[in-house]
């Protein structure tokens, strides 16, 4: 685990604050915020740990690809650590080797799944939890206790999320244990227990940032329109990264500045 040290951010920081103060309405170009920061940051995990979710989308392309036989290509995003062809291609030839540990093992997963029960839905879950579970790792080498709490957070949010919507449709016990991650501050043993009861479930987060959505919560569980909740819930998000604006330098300035860029491009 890397040592983060705020005065290898001094520079970075003043940079990113006066680019903040210059945003405007228009989201800026992605691809020239990376490449940009690519040259400047001390240490790349951190702005990985924003791309991340480009590359779990663009498998997920790759697989709805392959589940549908058709070319879904122009859905791909060109802003993960990898390529979106390269994604492709190891799908294609069943060779992951060329990517990180974690990934590799999710594309492989989730291939499996895929052509083992021909559900794409199952295969998507295999990626969400491993789309959060290399977070977790990210956030740990970074040595950001800033961003550790941001990650197992947006676990506690996934796996609130899907327990909302298995609550609406009834959906069997027996499967949440492939679809709860258990990178969150919940465990998914705890949620296992109270389910199917909404009350008990929804309980379980009563003592986490995301207490301010149950409401919305247990009315999507009960048949209400599911939009008021996600919102909720990214209220909850946003006011933990704002936890962070009292930090004048550090890494938590670079990490308001991807989380805004992100939050522009929504």
């Amino acid at each position: 685990m890397k040592k983060i040290k705020d005065t290898d951010y001094l520079f970075l920081s003043s940079y990113l604050e006066a680019k903040m103060a210059r945003q405007g309405e228009t989201a800026p170009d992605k691809s020239e915020v990376y490449r940009d920061l690519d040259r400047l940051v001390p240490d790349a995990g951190i702005v990985d740990f924003f791309r991340l979710k480009y590359d779990y989308h663009n498998a997920k392309v790759c697989l709805k690809s392959i589940a549908m036989g058709s070319e879904n290509s122009r859905l791909f995003l060109p802003y993960g650590r990898l390529k979106p062809e390269a994604i492709q291609e190891a799908y294609r030839s069943e060779d992951y080797r060329a990517f990180p540990r974690l990934f590799s093992a999710a594309l492989r997963d989730s291939a499996d799944t895929l052509g083992r029960t021909a559900d794409p839905r199952l295969a998507d879950f295999v990626l969400d939890r491993a789309y959060v579970r290399e977070l977790k790792e990210i956030a740990e080498e970074s040595g950001s206790d800033f961003l550790r709490g941001y990650a197992r957070l947006y676990a506690d949010a996934l796996n609130l999320k899907a327990l909302v919507r298995m609550l609406k449709s009834g959906v069997r016990p027996e499967l949440l244990g492939d679809i709860l991650t258990d990178c969150g501050s919940v465990s998914p043993a705890s949620l296992m227990s109270a389910y199917p009861d909404a009350a008990a479930v929804l309980q379980r987060y009563h003592a986490t940032p995301l207490a301010q959505a149950l409401g919305e919560a247990e009315k999507a569980a009960g048949g209400e329109g599911f939009a008021p909740f996600e919102r909720a819930v990214h209220r909850c998000l946003n006011q933990y990264m704002d936890g962070g604006k009292l930090s004048p330098f550090g890494e938590k300035v670079l990490i308001r500045y991807l989380y805004g860029i992100e939050e522009q491009s929504l």
